[in-house]
């Protein structure tokens, strides 16, 4: 399909015109009928009109001419996991999270990773469904943590996280940790108020969020800071952490529930609507 096509067929389920993006559809199937991405539209379509068994015709076709096309096989998944043959679901999004080229934007991952979660999640398997959230996270953190680090951050407002790491926090700190093993640094730390200061005082570029001196890597208050922003930039953060949340509560594990629960609202993004996480702490209560 041609660009423009795709753009247009974006267009109407943007804004759920779902009909419309039907009667497109099948106005350009002459032509398109051999693409592989014309059949995943109609499938995705389908699947978002609650016609599961359509939907699951056409993804089948779109995977008979292109067998490893990401968009048909992560729909496939969802297809599958919404008529509850799990099993199906798990074989498809997995595939995908396996098989993953370098090239794959990280929010096709994330989306692939909360939903094989949720799909374990579904089954009663807590153990895999933890597994698949808390790497989703770490592929979001990943991504951030890529921005920030060649940063000169000069005007992002800092205070000095102390050792009482919230959640979001042990994030940041897990992801540095990793990244500082990758590159041959030992060490990664907080370093006290004091510490930060001088460091800051010493460093050229005021505000980096990020120093390696004398092989250690230090974090510094614009690290946690530019973190936070970022996480609150998106939907994804609270969306995982509230479903995280969801199988703690589910397992009876109720404060670790409520946790998620508060910092999935506290995380949500300023002018969105997110219902879920406030629901759910009110059910918990």
């Amino acid at each position: 399909m041609q660009q423009d096509e795709q753009e247009q067929l974006a267009n109407f389920l943007r804004n759920g015109n779902y009909q419309s993006a039907v009667n497109f559809l099948e106005g350009i199937e002459e032509k398109a009928k051999d693409d592989s991405d014309y059949w995943y539209y109609h499938a995705h379509i389908a699947r978002k009109m609650s016609d599961l068994k359509r939907a699951e015709i056409f993804c089948k076709k779109a995977l008979e001419l292109l067998p490893d096309s990401r968009n048909a096989n992560f729909e496939m998944g969802i297809i599958y996991q919404t008529t509850g043959e799990y099993k199906q679901a798990i074989s498809f999004l997995k595939k995908l999270v396996e098989n993953s080229p370098q090239d794959v934007h990280w929010t096709d991952t994330v989306d692939t990773l909360n939903s094989l979660a949720l799909t374990y999640k579904k089954t009663g398997d807590r153990a895999n469904a933890l597994k698949y959230y808390n790497l989703a996270l770490e592929t979001l953190a990943q991504d951030i943590y890529e921005h920030i680090k060649g940063q000169s951050i000069r005007k992002v407002e800092a205070k000095y996280p102390g050792d009482n790491l919230e959640s979001w926090m042990r994030l940041a700190f897990q992801i540095a940790v990793k990244n500082a093993a990758k590159d041959g640094i030992k060490t990664a730390m907080i370093p006290t108020g004091d510490t930060a200061k001088k460091i800051l005082e010493e460093n050229p570029y005021m505000g980096v969020s990020i120093y390696d001196k004398d092989g250690a890597r230090y974090l510094l208050p614009a690290y946690f800071a530019a973190f936070s922003n970022a996480l609150r930039s998106d939907i994804l953060y609270s969306n995982i952490v509230n479903n995280i949340g969801t199988l703690f509560a589910e397992t009876g594990e109720t404060e670790e529930a409520r946790k998620c629960f508060l910092e999935a609202i506290d995380f949500t993004p300023q002018g969105v609507r997110f219902d879920n996480p406030h629901i759910n702490l009110e059910n918990l209560e």
